[in-house]
């Protein structure tokens, strides 16, 4: 009875898997017939094919080949149908599979909305390396299409970077394709584009040359969409050669072919601008004002620019300055925001690095866990294999240890004793040469107070007999009006070399060691220095050196702050008596 329960328990689930099986393959083949066909209607009904891959199945759902083409196709569906891209993650997710994939097709299309996304996202040098990473890719594919868009939008990102010579290269290379896919349209544009590179580059003739050829092109188009865009171009390319006249006539065959505000707004202003050349003021001062675009801050960067231009040429000046001020000052902000927009990437990369990095580290953790489980249950083993064998020779050995710790001690003690003795002689000695030692620096001590007394007695008589001091007591028996009169106190260049002299005789050298620390003092300063050394007050300064109290204080900042490089809160007089 047990018997055919069980046999019935295990066909019941045999059948369940087999089953489950079939359904999963089924699903897995509708899966990838769906996503097959979608891809096929993305040319032309990329509206269809978003609204299908919105109804999709969950992509964590997915196997990881069916994960990197809903991944792809949901990005192309989205620039296709003009929707912003705000993050990168599936095309990681496409690119993680592709990059390993003998699928090169859709690896360069994964490539190249990578460099899309990065381009969108301000972030060029990582776009430009994606452009050439699709380039690469696509080199063994035969996809003119493909080729066509990768090269187009190439050039267009380094005509933006600057880049004329390469975006050319990138355009004539375009073009070749573009020739093969025989899409008249696809041409037109391209000319359009090319020919204004050529423009940004300054090549005005062959920019003239490429916006006619796609003129010309689009006179065999039925609805000839590209006509006012192409004349606008050409308007621009005459007006740079200064024929306004034929610059004037192309931009309004151009406004006769435009017809909602979107396409006039440019157009009035390149007309408002070939006015402006060609002097008729009003004029441009209507059309200049018919171009209202605000939403974008490079058009109002453009718009304050003509603004200025105008308002110089009918001599408004003040006019002029404040639009100018408001250009410069828009340019400011686009900068510092592109700036901030910078940093912002930067701040993103870092963290995006900075979890990648965390991801790893904890998958490395796990792997040193799995590694260090399996060492601690093996080193568990072992140990309980010696532990009883260790136990016993730790026994043994601590045994052999307490009798050899007892011998020790009782060596240990005799050495100590020893050492008692020989440290009580050694504090004796320490004893006597420590009484030894006072003796002699009370006695030097006596010596250097005594050489003290002598050297102030000594200074003292050679500042007596110096003239200084001859004159400081002719000062002090001087009435005031006298002092102002008299100039027999005025210290000769002589009698100041003569101080300096003194000086350096009886403050150990004061004078040379003070030019030596200040190479830049004069002879001027030296006395100065000198005058405050032996206590000279302000005011007698004042009669010595014959100048008034303003001119002493600058002298005194100046040898200060600029030849001393003294703080404002350090004293001169403080420091000079303490040199």
């Amino acid at each position: 009875m047990k018997n055919k329960t069980l046999i019935i328990i295990v066909i019941i689930t045999a059948t369940a898997a087999a089953l489950s099986l079939g359904i999963y393959q089924k699903r897995t083949h509708q899966i990838n017939a769906s996503l097959l066909q979608i891809e096929q209607l993305m040319y032309e009904r990329p509206d269809s094919a978003w609204k299908i891959l919105q109804h999709m199945p969950s992509i964590s759902q997915l196997r990881k080949e069916e994960q990197a083409l809903h991944a792809l196709l949901f990005t192309q569906a989205q620039y296709k149908n003009y929707i912003p891209v705000k993050s990168d993650s599936l095309l990681r997710i496409a690119e993680a599979y592709y990059r390993t994939s003998s699928d090169s097709l859709h690896k360069a299309w994964t490539l190249f909305y990578l460099a899309q996304y990065y381009r969108d996202s301000d972030e060029k040098e990582k776009a430009l390396s994606y452009f050439q990473q699709a380039n690469i890719a696509s080199r063994n594919i035969e996809n003119n299409q493909f080729k066509f868009l990768l090269n187009l939008h190439w050039a267009g990102l380094l005509t933006n970077e600057d880049a004329y010579e390469k975006g050319i290269e990138k355009y004539q290379t375009a073009n070749r394709y573009a020739i093969l896919l025989k899409d008249t349209l696809k041409q037109i544009n391209l000319y359009g584009k090319w020919g204004w590179c050529c423009l940004l580059k300054e090549e005005d003739e062959r920019a003239d040359s490429l916006f006619n050829v796609g003129l010309t092109l689009s006179a065999t188009t039925k609805d000839r969409i590209y006509d006012k865009y192409l004349l606008n171009r050409l308007s621009l390319t005459a007006r740079e050669r200064k024929d306004y006249k034929r610059a004037l006539e192309l931009v309004n065959r151009s406004l006769s072919l435009a017809k909602d505000s979107t396409e006039l707004y440019p157009l009035w202003g390149n007309k408002g601008k070939i006015l402006l050349e060609m002097n008729q003021y009003d004029s441009a001062h209507f059309y200049l004002s018919k171009d209202t675009r605000d939403y974008d801050p490079y058009f109002r960067v453009s718009r304050y620019l003509d603004w200025s231009i105008y308002e110089e040429k009918i001599k408004n000046l003040p006019k002029a300055l404040e639009y100018s001020k408001r250009y410069a000052e828009l340019l400011d902000t686009i900068y510092q925001e592109r700036l901030d927009s910078k940093v912002a990437n930067l701040q993103h990369k870092y963290d995006y690095s900075l979890i990648q990095s965390e991801n790893k580290l904890l998958k490395i953790k796990r792997q040193r866990l799995y590694i260090s489980l399996t060492a601690i249950c093996m080193a568990v083993l072992t140990v309980a294999v010696i532990f009883f064998y260790k136990r016993r020779e730790e026994k043994r050995k601590l045994a052999e240890q307490m009798r050899s710790k007892d011998d020790l001690m009782k060596e240990m003690r005799l050495q100590l004793q020893e050492k008692t003795i020989d440290l009580h002689a050694a504090q004796e000695k320490i004893i006597e040469k420590e009484t030894a030692l006072d003796k002699e620096l009370s006695q030097r001590e006596k010596m250097r107070s005594e050489y003290s007394s002598k050297e102030a007695a000594m200074r003292k008589e050679i500042l007596r007999h110096s003239e200084i001091i001859r004159k400081m007591e002719q000062l002090n028996k001087m009435s005031q009006q006298d002092k102002i009169q008299s100039r027999s106190v005025v210290l000769s260049d002589e009698e100041q070399d003569n101080l300096a002299e003194v000086i350096n005789i009886c403050y150990n050298n004061f004078t040379d060691r003070l030019w030596k620390k200040f190479p830049t003092l004069t002879k001027v300063d030296i006395s100065l220095c000198c005058l405050i050394k032996i206590g000279i007050s302000n005011s007698n300064m004042l009669y010595l050196l014959d100048t008034s109290k303003v001119a002493l204080k600058k002298r005194k900042n100046r040898l200060k702050h600029d030849k001393m490089g003294m703080d404002e809160n350090d004293s001169l007089d403080e420091f000079i008596m303490e040199f």
